[in-house]
């Protein structure tokens, strides 16, 4: 309990939590896998039904951290694969076949939809190194989804995201 609260508090800190943007709708998710915690804030605008991330903030607890570029470059790009699936990656399958049989048909994130910043911050530890490469992906997504409800004011529950915003509300602020 103390390692999670820890990087909530630590992304609610970097995060600048409690000051508002009313341009911006936010999303906070927090996870826990291979002995490590991570909880992440997303900031995203809409520009018309079309939602921008902006900014990411990480705050992860993987014990000492051997490696920080490396260690910093697998959280980033954790971050901006979540992205991609939750927004965009669909598999879909006919006949029990997957239609999508090469990266042609198979939509990624692209370098414009990636975040403006993403800020990873670890906490500081004498733990043991814990894992690293899958703990920062799933909970970007949970986080897509909370800034989606801010910014349409309905749940979404099916990805790719992207198919599904139809209304949009400007009112961050509820």
């Amino acid at each position: 309990a103390q390692r999670y609260a820890g990087v909530l508090k630590l992304v609610r800190k970097t995060s600048n939590w409690d000051v508002s943007n009313p341009d911006a709708a936010r999303g906070v998710s927090a996870y826990y896998c291979h002995n490590s915690y991570v909880a992440q804030v997303l900031d995203m605008e809409m520009e018309g039904n079309t939602p921008k991330i902006t900014d990411v903030y990480s705050a992860v607890d993987c014990g000492i951290v051997v490696n920080p570029d490396a260690a910093t470059n697998m959280v980033e790009g954790g971050i901006i694969d979540g992205i991609g699936c939750a927004m965009y990656s669909e598999l879909t399958f006919k006949d029990g076949a997957p239609e999508q049989s090469n990266f042609d048909g198979y939509r990624l994130i692209r370098h414009s939809e990636a975040p403006e910043s993403i800020k990873v911050d670890f906490v500081k530890s004498n733990i043991d190194p814990t894992g690293l490469g899958e703990p920062p992906f799933p909970p970007i997504m949970g986080a897509v989804a909370n800034a989606l409800y801010k910014a349409t004011g309905k749940r979404h529950y099916h990805q790719p995201f992207n198919k599904h915003i139809k209304s949009v509300t400007t009112d961050f602020k509820t």
